[in-house]
């Protein structure tokens, strides 16, 4: 189930990235050759934009990709190892249900309010935000609920001390 997961938010990202670039590329080449009739197109880019970066947090954060102290997680003992872990996955799970519940409102008070060009419905942009928000919850609750989480924090990447030129 987790595989289908990533693999349906992987193709969406990717779909999102490749009509971002394609529509910027338009847009540009429509700016330079003074081509009209495709004003639309810098609309549909940073629509894409939204949702390219919001599926790429969502991915990077279930692969571990994401931000993270992994340096400083290493040099720790075990123990404080897992309660970082279950601390970091309690404060994931915060800022989704936030994500969630600002999101909704947003599309509660603006979702149909139609875009500029095209006449779409704003939560076309706004979804993007519950969206990710529900992604990161599931991914928190999965890290706290996690069988043996507490003995298994994830994997650290720590670079060797020759690497880094830092003790260990």
């Amino acid at each position: 189930m987790k595989r289908l997961a990533l693999a349906g938010l992987t193709g969406l990202g990717l779909l999102a990235l490749l009509v971002m670039v394609a529509t910027t590329l338009l847009a540009v080449a429509a700016r330079f050759l003074d081509l009209a009739g495709l004003e639309w197109s810098y609309e549909v880019a940073g629509l894409a934009f939204v949702w390219t970066t919001f599926l790429g947090a969502a991915l990077a954060e279930a692969r571990r990709e994401n931000a993270a102290f992994e340096v400083v997680r290493a040099r720790l003992p075990r123990a404080w190892q897992a309660g970082l872990e279950r601390f970091g996955a309690l404060l994931l799970l915060i800022v989704g249900g936030a994500l969630v519940a600002s999101g909704l409102a947003a599309l509660s008070r603006s979702g149909w309010v139609p875009t500029p060009l095209l006449r779409w419905p704003g939560g076309v942009q706004t979804a993007a935000a519950p969206l990710l928000g529900a992604s990161l919850c599931l991914i928190a609750l999965q890290r706290l609920l996690r069988r043996g989480a507490a003995a298994e924090p994830g994997p650290v990447t720590a670079l060797p001390d020759d690497a880094t030129g830092l003790p260990l």
